[in-house]
């Protein structure tokens, strides 16, 4: 038996460097996932989860900034399995632009995606787990950058303070239905969204290098080091942990 033997997790931002990751260890240790992102149809990584773990994979194509799909994620979980147990609103976007150039649009996409989603969504899943006579975990993808200041990430930085606070606010709320949240605040992790970052450069390496020796283990963290510890708080296993925000940013956030 795994640690979320037939527990039935929802997981957004599916498609993304650590997303595939969760959906793939998720899976591993016997979840029912109901996996979302916005491409129309699964990425290769997940169809060969999904072929590897047969009816344990479903995957829905969805915006998070609208309603309609919001409701429509958490109807496909119940359909198809039934009941929602854990619910990791792993989606989001990075806005890395100076304060002082930081347009209205930059401010709304940020907060909508990272922020208005992920407490939609919540509520969505909350009131599906309340139905069902309480219960569950939500974990929050939130980010040391919430926690200290990132040159150029105002505005993302205020984003995912916002996700962090929701994390310890929703806590309080759902105490009396036994429905855990926590958040974790990864450092810089490789994947496709800082690599993407740091193409505005012209000294592509040396502000790579420069990100790495920031953190005291000197390097970026991986997808997996992060998901692990989401998997963690999905499961019984953190049966006392609710309203934390953990780091697990290879000590930046002590230097």
């Amino acid at each position: 038996m795994g640690r979320l033997n037939d527990k039935v997790c929802i997981i957004t931002g599916a498609a993304g460097g650590q997303g595939e990751v969760a959906v793939e260890l998720f899976a591993r240790e016997g979840a029912r996932i109901l996996a979302s992102d916005l491409k129309p149809e699964a990425s290769a990584r997940i169809a060969k989860v999904a072929a590897d773990h047969p009816g344990r994979v479903h995957y829905v194509a969805g915006d998070v900034t609208r309603g309609a799909d919001l409701d429509a994620i958490v109807k496909a979980a119940v359909e198809h399995f039934g009941r929602v147990d854990v619910l990791f609103n792993n989606h989001g976007v990075m806005v890395g632009s100076p304060f002082l150039d930081t347009t209205e649009t930059q401010l709304d996409q940020v907060l909508d995606i990272n922020v208005r989603a992920s407490f939609l969504l919540s509520q969505r899943v909350a009131r599906q787990m309340v139905a069902q006579g309480g219960g569950g975990s939500i974990i929050h993808n939130a980010s040391i950058g919430g926690v200290v200041g990132f040159p150029d990430m105002a505005a993302y930085g205020a984003s995912k303070a916002g996700v962090a606070q929701l994390a310890r606010s929703m806590a309080n709320d759902l105490r009396a239905w036994g429905i855990r949240v926590n958040a974790v605040a990864p450092g810089g992790i490789d994947t496709p969204m800082p690599r993407k970052y740091i193409e505005k450069f012209d000294d592509r390496e040396g502000v790579w290098k420069a990100m790495e020796q920031a953190h005291l283990t000197g390097r970026l963290g991986r997808p997996e080091e992060v998901i692990y510890l989401v998997l963690f708080l999905a499961s019984d296993e953190a049966s006392f942990m609710n309203g934390a925000v953990v780091a697990v940013d290879g000590g930046y956030s002590a230097v």
